[in-house]
C-alpha cells in the first residue's frame, strides 16, 4: 500500500514513534501525515531509545501488512498524543 505522507513502514532510515495497543503496531514517522496501522506487535528496524516496551509474543520481525493509515496532526514524537489516535482508532473501527 502507498498512502503519499506515508513513510514505508520498513524503511529504517526515518525517526518515528511507536505503541503497541489493541493487538496491532501504530507507528508515526517523522514528516508523516499518517500514523500506519499494522496488525500484532511488530518491529521493523534496529531500535536505539526505548523509554517503555512492553511486547506480547509472538512479536513480529520483518514486512507485515499495513491495515489502515491514521490522519495525524502534530508532533510525531507526542507520546500521548499517538496513545490517543490509537485508542481512538480502536474504538471507531471496533477494536477497543
Amino acid at each position: 500500500m502507498s498512502i503519499k505522507g506515508l513513510t514505508h513502514p520498513y524503511d529504517g532510515a526515518t525517526a518515528c514513534s511507536r505503541i503497541y495497543r489493541h493487538g496491532h503496531t501504530f507507528r508515526w514517522a517523522k514528516g508523516d501525515r499518517y500514523v500506519a496501522v499494522m496488525r500484532g506487535t511488530c518491529v521493523e528496524q534496529r531500535r536505539f531509545l526505548i523509554i517503555q516496551d512492553r511486547l506480547r509474543p509472538p512479536v513480529l520481525e520483518g514486512p507485515q501488512p499495513l491495515v489502515d493509515a491514521i490522519p495525524a496532526a502534530g508532533d510525531w514524537s507526542d507520546t500521548d498524543l499517538l496513545r490517543t489516535l490509537a485508542d481512538l482508532w480502536a474504538r471507531r473501527s471496533g477494536r477497543g
